[in-house]
């Protein structure tokens, strides 16, 4: 990389790769190695769907079932459903989303998913995928840096 430079570079620890960017800007050079860092965690997370164990992260099993490639949950839109639906009949996971149901409910939903479903409880910030939400808070984006929004065992769901 040729407009590299010592001052702003930031090596990874693990396999020695420089990160760089032209502006200079520490932030994003840091999200650079917190992005690549992943390459060197063990693939042992599940998906809670499939069982297929394939994955560095909560996240990464949650976007696989989010692309409608995950053989137990076929289809992007079916797949959208069932996550929204899984989520809100959930207690622990009703507080993602962005509208909330009024009374307790039971958890077989009706009607179609909203356009922007899930919230981040720091900043208010909305998502279509419940995984953006899950990276959004792993990574820091809005000073809600901690563990994913969703956490699950490897027991299939």
């Amino acid at each position: 990389m040729p407009y590299c430079s010592e001052s702003t570079a930031i090596h990874c620890p693990q396999c020695g790769k420089m990160f760089d960017h032209p502006s200079g800007n520490k932030k994003h050079i840091k999200n650079m190695l917190s992005q690549h860092l992943q390459v060197h965690q063990p693939r042992t997370v599940s998906c809670p769907v499939c069982g297929e164990t394939r994955f560095r992260s909560n996240t990464n099993a949650v976007q696989h079932v989010e692309s409608g490639s995950c053989s137990g949950c076929k289809g992007k839109e079916n797949a959208r459903q069932q996550i929204h639906n899984f989520i809100a009949s959930k207690k622990e996971s009703r507080g993602l989303l962005a509208n909330t149901p009024a009374l307790e409910w039971g958890g077989a939903g009706t009607g179609r998913v909203p356009d922007l479903p899930y919230k981040c409880q720091e900043c208010s910030k909305r998502f279509r995928q419940v995984s953006a939400l899950m990276q959004h808070q792993q990574y820091g984006n809005c000073g809600a840096r901690g563990p994913p929004a969703i956490t699950f065992s490897s027991r299939r769901y």
